[in-house]
């Protein structure tokens, strides 16, 4: 079992629904957000800076060249990203010793209260509110098009929303 592999210092293992997460010492409590096709995300608080994040594990990230290379795009282009209405990387980690025993990648980013698809099943938005985030989608869309960019999986339930309306 993956909880019996040798842990880089400074990093704990944790199993979360059936998915072994090993992770630094400052990120606690985690607890199950979801699943997606590329990964699973947890969320977590950070020790050092006291804010909820939230983790995600990418599924298999080195299983095949395509794996990996959509493994490091996904990563350089977060990283590359700077805009409100876009998901913030705030760490990438790895809990393995060197390249040659590479097997998970984590992303961290800042937690929003939940997606855009939850919040539609439990309530019905108001004008003001539909045209709020259109606006913010459109100009994190505006923003990534600039780059050149092509989101290719734009749908509710991968638009974070947080309490003041706010989405990324």
């Amino acid at each position: 079992m993956e909880l019996t592999r040798t842990l880089k210092p400074g990093f704990y293992a944790v199993e979360l629904n059936k998915t072994v997460w090993i992770i630094p010492n400052y990120y606690q409590n985690l607890t199950p957000v979801g699943t997606g096709a590329y990964g699973t995300v947890c969320a977590a608080e950070c020790r050092l800076t006291g804010e909820k994040v939230a983790i995600k594990k990418f599924s298999r990230p080195f299983q095949s060249a395509i794996h990996a290379k959509r493994t490091h795009r996904e990563l350089k282009l977060l990283r590359s990203m700077n805009h409100e209405n876009i998901i913030d990387m705030l760490d990438v980690f790895t809990p393995d010793i060197n390249a040659a025993s590479l097997q998970d990648v984590y992303f961290v980013s800042m937690l929003m209260g939940a997606d855009l698809s939850s919040i539609l099943k439990i309530q019905r938005l108001s004008d003001d509110h539909i045209q709020f985030l259109v606006y913010q989608i459109l100009r994190g869309l505006k923003y990534i098009h600039s780059a050149g960019l092509i989101h290719r999986d734009l749908k509710p339930s991968n638009i974070a929303v947080n309490e003041d309306c706010e989405l990324k």
